[in-house]
């Protein structure tokens, strides 16, 4: 046996969970080879500190857990969500550049209309305003031309 194949066995050798025959090979190897055999022992004295030394796990540890499991989901879902949204607004806008980019329409023509669209609803918003100001003034003028 090579102290390749020792090296990934030994772990399972000092936990006594091979086959007789594997057990057998290593442990004749481990009596040949300084090298492997430094391998179990240093293997023996780290399993001899884990198992001597206990460490007690806080009593909210499990709850402190389960939160961040669960923060962790949430914010998964938030992130998919928004990029969820993200992918169907970059989709529109390339169907709406590739409509606008093999369409038979000249893109001043377009533009134009797009302004005039702009402009004659900034007219429909603005004018009631504008001829309520002006009543206001008259409203005004009037008030004090009769308070003279």
């Amino acid at each position: 046996m090579e102290c390749k194949e020792v090296l990934i066995l030994v772990d399972k050798y000092f936990e006594n969970r091979l086959s007789d025959i594997e057990k057998h090979n290593v442990k004749k190897h481990l009596e040949k080879c300084n090298r492997c055999k430094k391998e179990y022992e240093d293997l023996g004295f780290t399993f001899s500190i884990l198992d001597n030394h206990f460490i007690n796990a806080p009593d909210n540890l499990v709850d402190d857990i389960m939160m961040k499991i669960s923060s962790f989901e949430n914010s998964k879902k938030k992130s998919a969500k928004l990029l969820k949204n993200l992918g169907s607004s970059f989709v529109a806008a390339g169907i709406m550049l590739s409509l606008l980019n093999f369409s038979d329409y000249d893109l001043k023509i377009i533009a134009r209309g797009l302004y005039r669209s702009a402009f004659e609803l900034n007219q429909v918003v603005t004018n009631p305003i504008i001829k309520l100001s002006e009543s206001l003034k008259h409203l005004t003028n009037y008030n004090n031309n009769n308070m003279k």
